[in-house]
């Protein structure tokens, strides 16, 4: 019974262990990300972070979306990841939100541009997809400043 106890115990722990905490975004998507050179030279674009994807603007950030957590489907030319997050909170609303967003950024060349964009609710099983019109599909298709090797080989350089 004993053993039954720490079996059980130890599950529980690597279950919270996998829930709890952020993943850092994979290497693919570090650095600064903006919608072309002119931006990118005026330090203009989106972060990738491990607690929140942030809009940059010179010295300010704005959050875009909250807690990501990032799942790659496929690397190489295939590159293709799948990041959910929280939804916003409203000041005076409901204490959770239920729902989360999922979106699918994949590679398109040097770029990368979102493929899909769902909002989920596990509780209902409902889903609503955005992708026309969607302001995601503006804010995401980006291509990396500086250097990155989809955009030239870093030949004789290491990667990270």
């Amino acid at each position: 019974m004993t053993r039954l106890r720490q079996l059980i115990a130890w599950l529980g722990l690597s279950v919270a262990a996998g829930c709890t905490g952020s993943q850092p975004p994979p290497a693919e998507l570090s650095g600064l990300w903006s919608a072309g050179q002119a931006a990118c030279q005026a330090g203009v674009g989106v972060e990738f972070g491990q607690e929140a994807i942030e809009a940059v603007y010179e010295d300010e950030r704005q959050t875009l979306f909250l807690h990501p957590q990032y799942q790659v489907e496929a690397l190489g030319d295939e590159f293709r990841v799948r990041i959910s997050y929280d939804l916003p909170r409203v000041i005076g609303g409901a204490r959770s939100a239920g729902a989360h967003g999922v979106v699918v950024l994949a590679r398109e060349g040097a770029a990368i541009a979102p493929v899909s964009h769902n909002l989920v609710d596990p509780r209902t099983g409902a889903a609503r997809l955005r992708i026309a019109e969607d302001p995601a599909v503006t804010a995401l298709t980006l291509t990396p400043c500086g250097d990155h090797p989809w955009r030239e080989p870093l030949r004789g350089r290491s990667q990270l």
